[in-house]
């Protein structure tokens, strides 16, 4: 069965889906929107798509069954209300939005439409991941503490650099380490933070915190902290996990995951260690669970709903809550 594709954004992640949906039996893009007009016909080429600048004009003149939202956190809002009454499904690129109160109003248009939604945390369909979640799930094994972290060099785009329109690093990268722990040690029910600013004047524009770390703790009692950073300039060595990582603990099992890829190793005894095989291409595996649920009805291939990833956007807006208006004083997080 083919499901007609609508891609909007013309980013570095938007490659990503669709080398992805290339590799999709049933897979069409058969258009592409961004204000990047040249990039817009480069992407589309392979695909014979046709291109739109105005991402509106690409809704009400096609008629697709799903649309891709590739997009940077603050150009959410009008686009899913669009896309709730023109297509089936939508995949969304976290974070959903750079504004809690933004996403909550997208919650109710899907929800109204009965769109399928799946946010792109693509990390849960990991088999690391998943494994952890299965792990925890055992009784009397379930998790207790969590230390993640996520110090890489600055991302390019101009967007990224301002606080207004990211949310900074805990809301736009470090969000997939929350979103991990959420999915494998339930919701979190308060967190507290510090940030701070000052150590690269010389990047110009830039209002993102230089550093953020976190406290959270979990509705099940569970504890876990977070560190994020954003300093390294070009040319300096990550270090051998690339600068990101996360490890997760519960009475039985020491599960460590490393690296962008969240290469996993689950330490259950002195000897015994298990080293699990990271996909080939995760992309593929998040975007055919989409296309998959849109063909058949059935969602339940889906691993982040709209509404779950809403409450990953609370908690690491309370974060920011924390660290700017409450001095490090906890937020409870609401949703």
């Amino acid at each position: 069965m083919s499901v007609k594709i609508g891609i909007i954004g013309t980013g570095w992640v938007t490659e990503l889906h669709l080398a992805a949906l290339k590799t999709i039996d049933g897979a069409e893009v058969v258009a592409i929107a961004g204000r990047n007009e040249g990039r817009v016909v480069e992407l589309a080429e392979p695909w014979k798509a046709r291109t739109y600048k105005a991402p509106l004009e690409m809704l009400s003149k096609e008629s697709l069954d799903v649309a891709f939202i590739l997009l940077p956190p603050h150009l959410h809002g009008e686009l899913e209300r669009a896309c709730s009454e023109h297509v089936k499904g939508v995949l969304i690129e976290k974070p959903i939005s750079q504004s809690l109160d933004t996403a909550q109003e997208i919650n109710g248009y899907f929800e109204k439409a009965g769109t399928i939604v799946s946010v792109a945390y693509q990390n849960r369909y990991r088999q690391s991941v998943q494994t952890a979640r299965k792990l925890f799930s055992e009784e009397g094994n379930q998790g207790i503490l969590a230390n993640g972290w996520w110090t890489t060099q600055m991302p390019p785009p101009l967007w990224w650099r301002s606080f207004e329109q990211s949310g900074g690093q805990f809301i736009e990268q470090c969000t997939h380490i929350l979103d991990i722990c959420r999915y494998t040690m339930g919701d979190i029910e308060e967190v507290s933070a510090y940030a701070t600013q000052g150590f690269m004047p010389e990047v110009e524009g830039k209002t993102v915190d230089d550093s953020m770390v976190v406290n959270a703790r979990f509705v099940s009692g569970a504890l876990a902290s977070f560190s994020t950073g954003c300093f390294p300039l070009g040319g300096h060595s990550e270090g051998p996990d690339g600068g990101i990582g996360l490890h997760l603990s519960s009475r039985n099992h020491r599960i460590y995951l490393t690296g962008w890829h969240f290469n996993g190793t689950v330490y259950s005894g002195d000897d015994d260690t298990e080293s699990i095989p990271r996909e080939e291409n995760i992309f593929a595996i998040q975007d055919k669970a989409f296309l998959d649920a849109v063909a058949t009805g059935d969602n339940s291939g889906i691993l982040s709903s709209y509404g779950d990833s809403l409450k990953t956007l609370a908690a690491t807006s309370a974060a920011n809550e924390s660290a700017h208006n409450k001095n490090g004083t906890p937020v409870k997080v609401f949703i």
